[in-house]
């Protein structure tokens, strides 16, 4: 795992790799945060567009960039792909995943993939977990009810390149709560929080790493058309940091 990891999407806490369209989740997060399958064969595209992106309370990527969302789900099943890629091409990332719904609980696993801009090649086909640029991750989340609108979504880092000196596992785990409220119409917020277990990626030790607030409403641009917005803040206790992030989402 690099320093320009990207850390998305989003089963995971559905609100998070899904946008104004396919799927609220877009507005808030990459891939850990799926959208939730529908009935009938389902086909979705959004995009977000923000100032930069943080993932799990790390800066990943700290110019403007796009991050593109495509979505194909049929009753319980989801599978789809996550991108970001930062306008002045200091940052980039490709995700994979697929999910799968049973009653409040969704399990997903996820290919977080991050090339490196400055490079030809990328060994997008390696899979020796020595040398290789992928992260796999694997995470199940609980969505409560609409009377109380609370997630719990744990991830852990199964395979890749989240390794020691010694290219062994850490198994990072992240474990993250969040809530829905809606103060005013077309107004919607969500507080969350997140710590991890133990020394892996996220910290040396046992930590909270994530507190954040997002907030989103629609900015009326003419009286047939409203652009959703968006914005985050985002702390990290452990590394003393703090971000806030604007954006806007286009959906198909």
């Amino acid at each position: 795992m690099r320093s320009l990891f990207s850390n998305i999407l989003a089963v995971l806490l559905p609100i998070a790799v899904f946008g104004t369209s396919p799927s609220k989740a877009n507005l808030f997060a990459p891939a850990d945060k799926l959208p939730k399958a529908t009935d009938s064969l389902s086909f979705d595209f959004s995009a977000n567009i923000q100032s930069r992106h943080v993932w799990r309370g790390t800066l990943t990527c700290s110019a403007w960039n796009i991050q593109p969302t495509v979505n194909l789900s049929k009753g319980n099943f989801l599978a789809g792909a996550w991108a970001a890629n930062a306008f002045n091409n200091s940052y980039s990332e490709f995700d994979l995943y697929a999910s799968y719904t049973i009653g409040s609980f969704t399990i997903a696993v996820l290919d977080y993939f991050c090339p490196d801009e400055t490079l030809a090649f990328n060994r997008l086909f390696d899979f020796n977990q020595q040398t290789t640029q992928h992260t796999i991750d694997a995470t199940l989340t609980y969505n409560g009810p609409n009377q109380f609108p609370i997630t719990i979504m744990a991830s852990t880092l199964i395979w890749g390149d989240d390794v020691d000196d010694d290219g062994n596992s850490y198994f990072s785990t992240y474990i993250e709560a969040g809530y829905s409220l809606k103060p005013w119409v077309n107004t919607q917020f969500n507080l969350i929080a997140g710590f991890t277990t133990h020394k892996g990626y996220y910290a040396q030790g046992a930590s909270m790493i994530n507190l954040g607030l997002q907030f989103e409403r629609p900015l009326l641009i003419c009286d047939n058309f409203s652009l959703p917005i968006f914005g985050k803040i985002h702390m990290n206790p452990y590394t003393e940091n703090i971000y806030f992030i604007f954006g806007f989402t286009l959906g198909s």
